[in-house]
């Protein structure tokens, strides 16, 4: 791989990341210009790798201007929270009908990470695990497909749960919402497993909604 072709995936490796952490906020705006003088890049790779973030949907063209950090609507959240609710409520109860006490042991691990408000390290920590424990219980479900879409989707909410850790701290609550998913579990019960899972992504999309809401990072309409 080319020197030029390497800085390329290293810009927007770590502009992407600033995007989904929150450093770089919606509505931030990116010119090539700067963006090369910042990182000390010549402005091709700037310019590919704003490209490749503009179809990931990160960032959006202003013609005449550069790019935007995509903002975050209320549209959106509601679209990747309805999908989660539809998976992970159905991965939850068969997980229920399909564990075994391997599979509960790594729950259980999974379980216990908290976080600290106002640390971000902390956060990507948190939700690097979040995410592990998630899919584990989808993986349980033994429903490869479902598990494949749920990583996806989960990889788009990352950056809306980066906001919303910001709001108030809610990790202990968090770990024992997760405690509760895997008693349900535990237990054979697949409709409370479900029902749990269920509240859990409503009080997460209520995080969210108000973390973008109360920091103006929400556009009201799409």
């Amino acid at each position: 791989m080319s020197t030029e072709r390497l800085r390329t995936v290293d810009l927007c490796d770590d502009l992407r990341r600033a995007i989904i952490t929150g450093r770089l906020r919606p509505g931030a705006l990116l010119v090539e210009a700067e963006v090369s003088a910042r990182y000390g890049v010549s402005k091709s790779p700037a310019r590919e790798a704003l490209k490749v973030l503009q179809q990931e949907g990160l960032v959006d063209v202003i013609p005449r201007r550069g790019y935007v950090v995509t903002p975050i609507t209320v549209k959106q959240i509601k679209d990747l929270f309805d999908l989660r609710l539809i998976l992970e409520r159905e991965t939850a109860a068969a997980a229920a009908r399909n564990s075994t006490e391997d599979d509960i042991a790594l729950l259980r691990r999974l379980s216990g990470n908290l976080y600290v408000p106002g640390d971000p390290d902390s956060y990507a920590r948190f939700l690097t695990e979040n995410r592990s424990f998630h899919l584990a219980v989808a993986q349980v479900s033994r429903n490869e497909r479902l598990t494949a879409v749920l990583a996806r989707l989960l990889d788009d909410l990352e950056r809306l749960f980066h906001l919303g850790l910001d709001v108030r701290d809610r990790s202990e609550t968090l770990v024992r919402e997760h405690l509760e998913i895997v008693d349900a579990i535990v237990a054979r019960d697949s409709q409370r497993a479900g029902a749990v899972m269920v509240a859990q992504i409503e009080n997460a999309r209520q995080m969210v909604l108000e973390a973008v809401m109360s920091g103006s990072l929400v556009a009201q309409v799409g």
